[in-house]
């Protein structure tokens, strides 16, 4: 059994770390504390988010990575 932290964000499950690449039985807890979702950094930066800039995103680490060691 392991278990993996997330949030639910009113439509789906998000999880904040890596799940099993298996399929497996799960089970959701929902956790009535309001707060617990204060501690999580979810969203937090979104009021800085630029649209334009998220389309350079896209293969920026691939990019990156020509810059450093050639397209070899």
């Amino acid at each position: 059994m392991r278990e993996v932290t997330g949030y639910y964000d009113g439509n789906t499950v998000q999880l904040m770390e890596p799940a099993p690449k298996t399929k497996q039985k799960v089970i959701v807890t929902f956790i009535d504390d309001e707060d617990v979702l204060g501690d999580l950094p979810v969203g937090i930066l979104s009021k800085y988010a630029d649209s334009e800039k998220r389309k350079l995103e896209e293969g920026a680490f691939e990019r990156a990575m020509v810059e450093k060691h050639g397209n070899g």
